[in-house]
């Protein structure tokens, strides 16, 4: 059985991960708010001399979003797949132990309620782990974006 301290300490854990996550997505929408505000500058530029626009930058704008919502849908998927597993996992043995035609003894249901509580905890960290994976791709795309282009706005 998990003892109450190793319970609290992943749930802490877990909590501090969701607000790790939750920072990253604060500087994800300040870099992209940025990021927006220099590339509509560069096109309003680009609309009144055409020939000094800056391509390049354009260029990037489509392939970067492709690839880091990409990145980002295919974490989604391993991280939803893992805890659909963990899930069908832990339904089997509810349900095993449903369709047994007895009562659980007392280890049964002892098993059972620790890995319940494994199932929980799990879940709760994964759900963490699932967020980070989604935003880390976009939280890189548009951070970086932002620190490129105000390096280049300095020069």
């Amino acid at each position: 059985m998990i003892d109450p301290l190793t319970a609290w300490s992943r749930m802490f854990a877990a909590g501090l991960d969701m607000q790790s996550n939750w920072l990253r997505g604060f500087e994800t929408l300040q870099a992209s708010q940025s990021v927006i505000a220099a590339r509509s500058s560069k096109m309003r530029d680009a609309a009144s001399a055409p020939l000094d626009a800056d391509l390049a930058e354009f260029a990037r704008m489509v392939p970067e979003k492709i690839d880091a919502f990409s990145r980002s849908a295919r974490a989604i998927t391993r991280d939803s797949l893992a805890m659909h597993h963990a899930w069908t996992v832990q339904m089997q043995r509810v349900g095993l132990m449903m369709m047994s035609g007895k009562l659980p003894t007392l280890p049964e249901a002892s098993a059972l309620a620790t890995q319940t509580t494994e199932y929980a905890l799990g879940a709760i960290s994964a759900t963490a782990r699932l967020s980070r994976g989604a935003l880390s791709p976009l939280h890189r795309t548009a951070t970086g974006n932002a620190r490129r282009l105000k390096r280049a706005k300095c020069v």
